[in-house]
């Protein structure tokens, strides 16, 4: 081969390469940002549904506050006399019978005035009121205790009493024991029972002074 054409085809050589590395463009690098969004996929995907659901905090569940006045049922004159005796503070009871529709219309107004001013019970806690509430069923057990001891020929009957004094004969009339509660509201004790001693018509405090007599432990009793 002579000199010129060697010189020639090492020319030709040299550029057949230039423009090989000419037409060949490297791809661009992936952005960081498809790598992340990969490996988010890849962990969602891995997640279940139960998982994700523990990951979140519940919301809180609230609680409805329960309330309910506290009536004390009395059936006989020893229940009566002790429930009276064993606090100062004035008693409201209701005379009723479950079949007397008049009865059940009072009911709802008592019990509303027992929430406001008796003892009861709210979020499972006890709330002393300033009176306490006691209800007297008539049933056939209790026709005489109520008509021929106490003296109550009808329902519905509520009365007042500090001790065993009666107060107030309030008959079905929440209002009238209503006002009467306004009046002992700036009063002492003192004041109040002075004002039911006067007031009592002296039906109950006989008929405990009789079962007093009665007792087995006064006959029993060495003078």
């Amino acid at each position: 081969m002579t000199m010129i054409a060697r010189t020639f085809y090492i020319t030709a050589l040299l550029f057949h390469c230039v423009s090989m590395c000419q037409s060949f463009t490297p791809p661009p690098p992936q952005p960081a940002l498809a790598t992340n969004l990969a490996s988010d996929l890849k962990y969602q995907s891995d997640t279940t549904v139960g998982e994700m659901s523990s990951i979140e905090s519940p919301l809180p569940v609230r609680k409805s506050k329960v309330s309910k006045p506290l009536v004390e049922e009395i059936t006989s004159l020893d229940e009566l006399k002790w429930f009276l005796e064993e606090d100062e503070r004035p008693v409201v009871i209701k005379f009723y019978a479950k079949w007397c529709k008049k009865c059940q219309k009072l009911g709802l107004q008592f019990n509303r005035l027992a929430m406001q001013m008796g003892d009861r019970i709210l979020d499972q806690q006890l709330i002393h009121g300033d009176v306490r509430f006691a209800a007297i069923e008539f049933t056939p057990q209790a026709q005489g205790f109520i008509t021929e001891q106490l003296q109550i020929q009808g329902v519905p009957d509520m009365q007042m009493y500090v001790g065993s004094h009666k107060l107030l004969e309030a008959g079905s009339s929440v209002k009238n024991i209503r006002t009467e509660l306004a009046i002992l509201e700036n009063m002492n004790h003192e004041d109040v029972l002075k004002r039911a001693e006067e007031a009592d018509d002296g039906v109950l405090a006989n008929l405990i002074e009789e079962s007093f007599y009665d007792s087995p432990s006064f006959l029993n009793e060495e003078w």
